[in-house]
C-alpha cells in the first residue's frame, strides 16, 4: 500500500516536471514567432529600400556619384537581404523542431496522467479489498 502511494507521488512529481517543460517550450515557440515576425518586417524594409533606389529617375543627366551611391546601397541591401533570408530559414527550422518537442511533451504528459489515474484506482481497489472483513477470522458457532 505504501508502495502504491509512493508511485502516485512520484508520478505526480513527474507530471509537474512535464508541465514545467511544456511552459518552457511554449515560451520558446512564442519567442521564435516574434523573431520570425521581426525578420519579415526587416525583409519588407530591405525590399522597399532596394525598390526605391533601383527606380529610374526622369533626369537625363544622372550624376555619376549619385549612380554610384545608389548601386552601393543596392549591393549592401542585397547582402543584408540574403542574411535576413538565412536567419528566417534558420528560425523556421527551429520552430519546426520546437513544435515536435512540444508534441512529444504533450504526449508524455498525457501518459503520466493516465498512469496516475491507474495507480489511484489501483490504490482505491486495494484499500477496499483490505477494508472488507475476511471470513477466516470469524468463528463458527
Amino acid at each position: 500500500m505504501n508502495e502504491i502511494k509512493k508511485e502516485i507521488r512520484l508520478f505526480k512529481l513527474l507530471e509537474k516536471l512535464k508541465k514545467r517543460d511544456l511552459y518552457k517550450q511554449i515560451n520558446n515557440i512564442n519567442l521564435l514567432n516574434e523573431e520570425i515576425k521581426k525578420t519579415d518586417d526587416l525583409l519588407d524594409k530591405i525590399n522597399y529600400i532596394i525598390n526605391e533606389n533601383s527606380q529610374k529617375t526622369d533626369e537625363q543627366d544622372l550624376l555619376g556619384a549619385n549612380f554610384k551611391n545608389k548601386s552601393k546601397i543596392i549591393n549592401v541591401m542585397s547582402n543584408q537581404k540574403s542574411i535576413a533570408n538565412n536567419k528566417k530559414d534558420y528560425l523556421l527550422e527551429q520552430k519546426y523542431n520546437s513544435d515536435l518537442e512540444l508534441a512529444k511533451t504533450l504526449l508524455q504528459k498525457d501518459k503520466v496522467k493516465e498512469k496516475i489515474q491507474n495507480k489511484v484506482s489501483q490504490y482505491h481497489t486495494f484499500k477496499e479489498i483490505k477494508s472488507q472483513p475476511t471470513n477466516r477470522n470469524l468463528k463458527k458457532y
